[in-house]
C-alpha cells in the first residue's frame, strides 16, 4: 500500500445528495485546499497544491463518504495523508483517495486566486465541459455515459460565457443557448437566482446510477455544479 502526506487545500463543498504495511511516503506534496463540500453524504473535493496540482476526492479509510459532520469546509487548508490503494476508482471518479490521518493547517484568503493560479479552468459554453463527452436529457439535464465516451477525471473548473439562471425547482441552474442545458445544483450553499458570467464554478460528474430493476436502461454519471467562487 502506497500513501502520501499532503497538505491540502478544501477547493469545493460536500454534495448534497480506504491497508496493508506503508510502502512509501512522500513528504511536501503540497497544500491541499477544499474546494467542495457538498451536504446529504459527504463529497468532499480537494486541490493538492504541491509540484504537480491535481484534484482529489477525500472518503474515509474504509472506503466509505465523511458524514455531513465533516470538519472540512471550504477554504481551509488540511494536512492529509491518503492512500490510493485499495480503492475501486473506475472512470470517471479516478481522484478518489482514502484518507488516513488529517489535520487542519489554516485558511487561504483567497481561494479563487489559489485555484486560477493553478489550474485552467473550462471557459466558454456548457459544451466545453468533460472533454464534449457531455449530452442531455430531454429536460436538459447533462450526463456522462458509455455510450458517449467517459472522461478520465470527474471534477473540474468552469468560467461560463453566460449567466446560469436557477430553475424554478431551486436545484438545476440552466446555461441557456438555442436550447435549455443546465445541471444540478448539489452545493452547501443557498443558490441565488442566476450566477453571473464570467464567475468561477466548481463542477463534478455523479457516480454512477441507473434506475432501480431498470437493467436496460444506461448508467449515467450527472452534471452537477457544487460551489461558485464569488
Amino acid at each position: 500500500m502506497s500513501s502520501w502526506l499532503a497538505d491540502v487545500r478544501i477547493v469545493t463543498p460536500c454534495p448534497r445528495g480506504g491497508r496493508g504495511p506503508v510502502t512509501r511516503v512522500v513528504l511536501g506534496v503540497g497544500p491541499v485546499l477544499v474546494s467542495t463540500v457538498v451536504p446529504f453524504w459527504v463529497d468532499i473535493h480537494t486541490l493538492t497544491l504541491g509540484p504537480e496540482t491535481e484534484s482529489l476526492r477525500l472518503r474515509l479509510p474504509d472506503g466509505s463518504y465523511p458524514s455531513v459532520a465533516s470538519p472540512y469546509q471550504v477554504g481551509q487548508i488540511w494536512d492529509v495523508k491518503y492512500t490510493r490503494s485499495n480503492i475501486s476508482r473506475r472512470p470517471p471518479h479516478t481522484e478518489d483517495v482514502l484518507v488516513l490521518r488529517a489535520r487542519p493547517m489554516g485558511v487561504d484568503p483567497n481561494p479563487t486566486r489559489t485555484i486560477l493560479a493553478r489550474v485552467r479552468p473550462w471557459r466558454g459554453g456548457i459544451e466545453q465541459l468533460f472533454g464534449g463527452h457531455v449530452r442531455f436529457t430531454a429536460n436538459g439535464n447533462g450526463y456522462i455515459s458509455e455510450r458517449g465516451g467517459v472522461p478520465n477525471f470527474s471534477t473540474g473548473f468552469w468560467v461560463p460565457d453566460r449567466d446560469l439562471i436557477l430553475r424554478d425547482d431551486g436545484t438545476h441552474f440552466d446555461y441557456l443557448g438555442v436550447v435549455r442545458r443546465g445541471l444540478a445544483y448539489v452545493g452547501e450553499r443557498e443558490p441565488p437566482p442566476r450566477i453571473r458570467a464570467g464567475t468561477l464554478v466548481r463542477v463534478s460528474l455523479a457516480t454512477w446510477w441507473r434506475p432501480e430493476n431498470a437493467e436496460d436502461v444506461e448508467e449515467r454519471c450527472y452534471l452537477q455544479l457544487s460551489h461558485w467562487y464569488d
